[in-house]
């Protein structure tokens, strides 16, 4: 229908304002516009109000919706519009779909189609456990090729080892010994691998990789293998669930209970395949069906429909049950279903009126109720019997399977660990075949920058040679410019003249000109210069050999500067010189650090073993030991060699016993000639000071007089100094007497002083109590009661004179003490004064002793 929206149409008119005519024609016809609009409205109700009553009415008597269309034309044409819109979007949406078919395709070859084994996993039955397998994609040809190689060679070197004898064996022995993963515990060893003390060369390491990732791919085969096994064993088990669940539930439906039985089933992640199937009830949206779609659903409805009431028609299958009384669908249900049959009597009549054969058949039914009650009982606990029975085969046999679920995990942890530790090894070969490669490109970049440089510095070193042959040669011809440029020669070219001329000109030979040098040369060789009483022919030849003096100089001159420009050159050069001859050196040791590092990697090579708990003996930091300063050695060399040590040591001290014994006897021999050494050396420093001894006057006069009147001399001369010290002795004593007398004095009056002192002391604390007693109670008396308790006129008097007599007696103090200062001053300077004057009299007095030694100085 298109009324509503032609009117729609007509109420979105709206006048037009840019042309004027149109917008009068407009206002002329607006009238008849609303009529026709109303008409329209009242139109489109009327319709409105017949396809209601057309809903109303009975579906034989219901027009179609086509048939209230106002205009066909205008309807046909919107549909179409609508159709194409829609094709539009039917077109966009395939688009996009097939888009996103595309990307899923892709992503299903790459992620799945691409694996071999695909990720799955085994849940355990009664806990949450999970043990999954490992991904594995096919193996590249060329990855097999590689290996096949690997293998190849490998067998050459063992057969060739083997004819040399030994080695293998060795190989063997050290796979026993030193356990570097679990792969041999999985019994899934490459036979063919290297031994990890063995690895050196490049192609050695780059070998073992290749069989090393052999290993790890067969770790992964080797668990999944197993896992399908643990996978097959528990879809049997699910099997064997669900058939003994089936007969639990016939008899449940004997018993008549209602009891919910455990029905395990695989989950998504045991069943990766449904992430591609999409059921019905994942879809939210409401499916849409085509027109053809929805005839064909029709038909199936109703073939359906008809399927199901022919069915219920069949009349040979309601003549079978009929005929069996219904005993194929009741046969194993009909012990407890069965009843035994009432007889008639007993609802027909009461009790106390049956006969006595009515009574026997009541007996006799009651006996057969009871029988049968009996056998229904029995029935019923054989049947509760099965149902547990198959509920604890079903509890066993689960159990059963998370245990072998629980092995399979330990062997997934292990096989985890020995792929880790495989790719452990592999990364630490690749590391080290990377170091290999960079250290070996570092040395040939430093080999070729030690030749460069050495080629450099022959070249720096002969152009050097070359320079300093022309430095010295220009070095020498400076030298004898100079020895040639000498003034001695400049009186004899002038020896006839009078000396005096010579000596003006030679001044004159000496002035040099200034400013501009020819005017200047000039004026220098004008007969104004000639001193007076000069010939013209001599001052001529002084002026010619002054101007050859002046143009040797400037040549000395130019000479020195370009030699002083060579010789920096040469500096300069020698400095280049010696900076290549450090960086060869410095290249030197750079090449021979980085060789010597890299024999110590290729030799100290990287062992991954595996320790028992207690063999590891380094510290722990943070639970992981630090191996990065441990040595990895041999128990049974380490035995020996402690064997060895032990044996070297008794040797050893039985050894040092000896020396021992022996050196005591050395060291006693030492120490007695270290003892006449050291005699003899005294004798000879006695002897030594009884040469260097001087005579004094005394000793003179002691050697030249006798015995007798040096005896008489020594004797008038203690006397005469016995005399003198007495004479002293009593001088000092008396003035030391005084001295007492003066310091007694001088004790009793600071005595004195200080009895008035200690007086002054209790008075000025008595004052200070007073003060404090009267300081106390101005904070809550008036200044007239302060004042009527200041202490009195005699107390402030003894204040005033204690602190008169205190300044006083300092002042005396501090002039003693100033006195003491310079009678020290004093006598120290005395004192050096006697000690200058001592050393002088000994200097004189040893000038004039005679040496019994001749010194040679």
């Amino acid at each position: 229908m298109d009324v509503s929206t032609d009117s729609n149409e007509t109420d979105s008119e709206t006048p037009p304002e840019s042309e004027p005519c149109l917008r009068e024609d407009y206002l002329d016809y607006s009238d008849a516009k609303e009529k026709l609009r109303a008409r329209m409205e009242e139109i489109r109700s009327t319709i409105q109000e017949m396809i209601r009553e057309n809903e109303s009415v009975p579906e034989i008597e219901q027009l179609e919706l086509k048939e209230f269309n106002v205009d066909d034309a205008r309807q046909k044409m919107h549909d179409a519009a609508l159709e194409k819109d829609v094709s539009k979007v039917r077109d966009r949406i395939e688009m996009e779909i097939l888009e996103r078919c595309y990307k899923r395709d892709l992503i299903k070859r790459d992620c799945w189609d691409s694996l071999k084994v695909k990720d799955r996993a085994v849940k355990a039955f009664h806990t949450d456990h999970e043990v999954t397998n490992y991904l594995l994609k096919e193996r590249p040809q060329s990855e097999l090729d590689d290996l096949k190689k690997v293998e190849e060679k490998r067998k050459a070197e063992l057969a060739k080892a083997q004819e040399k004898g030994g080695e293998e064996d060795d190989f063997l022995e050290s796979q026993d010994v030193v356990a570097s993963s679990y792969s041999a515990e999985l019994g899934l060893l490459q036979p063919y691998l290297y031994d990890q003390f063995n690895l050196h060369t490049t192609e050695q390491k780059l070998n073992q990789i290749v069989m090393l990732q052999d290993v790890i791919y067969r770790i992964k085969v080797a668990l999944n293998t197993q896992f399908d096994k643990v996978y097959k064993q528990k879809v049997q088990e699910i099997s064997r669930v669900k058939e003994r669940n089936k007969q639990v539930k016939e008899f449940l439906d004997e018993l008549e209970a209602d009891e919910e039985l455990w029905v395990p089933v695989l989950n998504d992640r045991e069943v990766p395949e449904r992430v591609f199937v999409v059921d019905d009830s994942e879809i939210e949206a409401e499916k849409y069906l085509t027109p053809e779609e929805e005839k064909e659903e029709e038909r199936k409805r109703l073939e359906e429909q008809k399927r199901l009431a022919a069915k219920s028609d069949d009349v040979r299958e309601r003549a079978l049950d009929d005929m069996m009384d219904g005993v194929l669908e009741v046969k194993k249900d009909s012990l407890l279903k069965a009843e035994v049959a009432q007889p008639e009597f007993v609802l027909a009549k009461p009790n106390n009126q049956w006969t006595e054969d009515e009574k026997k058949q009541f007996k006799e039914y009651e006996k057969k109720v009871k029988e049968l009650d009996t056998e229904k009982d029995k029935y019923r606990k054989s049947l509760e019997t099965e149902i547990r029975g198959f509920q604890k085969t079903t509890k066993e046999a689960t159990d059963r399977f998370d245990e072998g679920l629980k092995k399979l995990f330990e062997m997934k942890i292990k096989s985890d660990m020995a792929i880790c530790q495989e790719e452990l090894k592999i990364k630490a070969l690749n590391f080290s075949v990377l170091m290999e490669e960079v250290m070996r490109n570092e040395e040939m970049e430093l080999t070729q920058k030690l030749k460069e440089m050495s080629a450099q510095r022959t070249t720096m070193a002969e152009e050097l040679q070359k320079f300093e042959k022309e430095v010295e040669a220009f070095h020498e011809s400076y030298e004898n410019i100079v020895a040639d440029d000498k003034d001695k020669d400049f009186r004899k070219e002038f020896s006839n003249l009078h000396k005096a001329h010579v000596d003006q000109l030679y001044k004159l030979f000496k002035r040099r000109p200034r400013g501009h040098k020819k005017n200047a040369m000039e004026e220098l060789d004008s007969l104004r210069s000639m001193p007076e009483g000069l010939n013209l022919p001599v001052w001529e030849k002084f002026c010619q050999i002054r101007r050859t003096k002046i143009d040797t100089e400037q040549k000395i001159k130019t000479t020195a500067t370009t030699l002083a420009d060579m010789q920096a050159t040469l500096v300069k050069k020698r400095e280049e010189d010696e900076t290549a001859e450090e960086e060869i050196k410095y290249l030197a040791t750079e090449l021979e650090n980085m060789r010597k590092e890299k024999t110590n990697f290729l030799t100290d090579i990287t062992v991954q073993f595996l320790l028992k708990q207690g063999q590891v003996e380094v510290t722990n930091m943070d639970l992981i030991p630090d191996f990065s300063e441990s040595i990895l050695l041999n128990r049974g060399e380490v035995e020996e060699l402690n064997h060895t040590i032990r044996t070297l040591g008794d040797q050893k001290i039985a050894v040092m016993v000896q020396t021992k014994d022996f050196r005591k006897g050395i060291i006693q021999v030492e120490w007695d000639n270290t003892m006449r050494r050291m005699q003899i050396e005294d004798l000879k420093n006695k002897e030594r000071d009884i040469q260097k001894m001087r005579l004094t006057e005394d000793h003179k006069e002691y050697l030249k007089t006798d015995t007798d009147n040096r005896v008489c001399k020594q004797a008038l001369s203690v006397k005469e100094t016995q005399a003198l010290q007495l004479k002293n002795y009593q001088k000092d004593m008396k003035y030391r007497k005084q001295k007492i007398r003066h310091l007694q004095a001088q004790a009793a009056m600071k005595e004195q002083k200080n009895v008035t002192l200690d007086k002054q002391v209790q008075d000025m604390h008595v004052v200070v109590s007073q003060m404090r007693h009267i300081y106390e109670a101005s904070g809550n008396t008036n200044s007239h009661h302060v004042r009527s308790e200041l202490p009195s006129q005699r107390h402030w008097g003894r204040f005033v004179a204690t602190e008169a007599n205190e300044a006083a007696n300092t002042e005396q103090r501090y002039q003693e003490v100033l006195l003491v200062q310079r009678l020290k001053d004093k006598a120290r300077f005395q004192m050096e004064k006697l000690a200058f004057l001592s050393a002088e009299a000994q200097h004189l007095r040893m000038r004039n002793v005679p040496s019994l030694v001749q010194i040679k100085y």
